[in-house]
């Protein structure tokens, strides 16, 4: 799956068969498409874009995103149907794009730049400036520009159509398991690496502190059971490619009661992590709910819970 960032750099195809959206989340609706997409043998391109749409036309009402960037392209490469993308073309959303009207995005970014064969597109799909652009207008292009439009039923769950919003409202309203249902995959929060205040390693339980992603919709604060993802800190040959290592693990969203400090946190514990080298960035996928966040009288209270959090993770993480 080979990533572009721009129309110069993407590689000419024959009458490419081209998908469009955010993508956020990459939820069940998008992986249906993307399952039409793999079954084809011809080129095959997912066309989305950077920042959310959102953040530039309304950045008042912009929503918290599922997934950054970089955690869009990770869900989708680590997809059966992902990988077999010809490629991701990362379209950077400017004011100035979103002032395309929806025929000009047609004739100017599908027929003339992309050059596509057909396009495969969710039923609820809208573009174009003020989202004017549907199924009816994609009907009549595809007639004048000559290129196949195969349409994609929703996907829906309790008989509601499934999207990034309405996931959205399932994390708000503290319904963390059914919003991974309709995920189909377990919540992802990749972040950097940052300075903590080493109070996890004084009680045995060193923590990697993360930074919170901006505009990134957090699930319900308490400790969690993940599944973490991380760069190796070798290779040992320079031309070893480096390797992904996975870790179980727990994860605390909060604040740090215990320590009287009320800015939110984000810190993982990593089990069985042998590195000498804290990792400089980490791929979350957030596995289960186990408590909320709680205040202890002091740091041996909260140690003793934190090694009753570690064997139940363990327990349950093992299944």
């Amino acid at each position: 799956m080979k990533v572009f960032f721009d129309l110069e750099e993407l590689e000419l195809w024959k009458k490419p068969i081209v998908t469009l959206g955010t993508f956020d989340g990459v939820h069940l609706g998008h992986q249906a498409i993307l399952k039409e997409l793999a079954k084809e043998k011809r080129d095959t391109l997912l066309v989305t874009y950077e920042p959310h749409p959102q953040r530039v036309v309304s950045p008042e009402n912009s929503p918290l995103i599922l997934s950054t960037l970089e955690e869009k392209l990770k869900l989708l490469e680590s997809l059966p149907e992902g990988r077999e993308l010809s490629g991701v073309l990362v379209l950077k959303f400017t004011k100035e794009f979103s002032l395309l009207s929806a025929e000009d995005f047609i004739e100017e970014i599908l027929i003339k730049r992309l050059k596509i064969g057909e396009l495969i597109i969710g039923e609820n799909h809208a573009f174009g400036k003020d989202r004017s652009g549907g199924m009816e207008l994609l009907k009549k292009a595809s007639m004048k520009f000559n290129y196949k439009l195969r349409i994609v039923p929703s996907v829906r769950m309790d008989s509601v159509r499934i999207s990034s919003s309405r996931i959205r409202r399932e994390i708000l309203n503290g319904d963390f398991e059914k919003a991974c249902q309709m995920l189909g995959h377990r919540y992802l929060i990749s972040g950097k690496h940052i300075k903590g205040g080493g109070i996890g390693k004084e009680i045995g339980y060193p923590t990697i502190n993360i930074e919170v992603p901006e505009k990134k919709l957090l699930p319900r604060k308490g400790v969690y059971g993940v599944e973490v993802e991380i760069k190796a800190d070798y290779p040992p040959q320079a031309d070893t490619a480096h390797i992904d290592e996975k870790y179980y693990g727990m994860m605390y969203l909060g604040r740090k009661l215990t320590l009287n400090q009320e800015k939110l946190s984000l810190e993982v514990n990593l089990f069985d992590y042998q590195g000498n080298k804290v990792p400089d960035q980490l791929m979350i996928y957030l596995q289960k709910w186990i408590r909320e966040e709680k205040k202890f009288g002091n740091l041996k209270e909260l140690q003793i819970q934190l090694t009753e959090d570690e064997k139940n993770i363990r327990q349950l993480l093992n299944k």
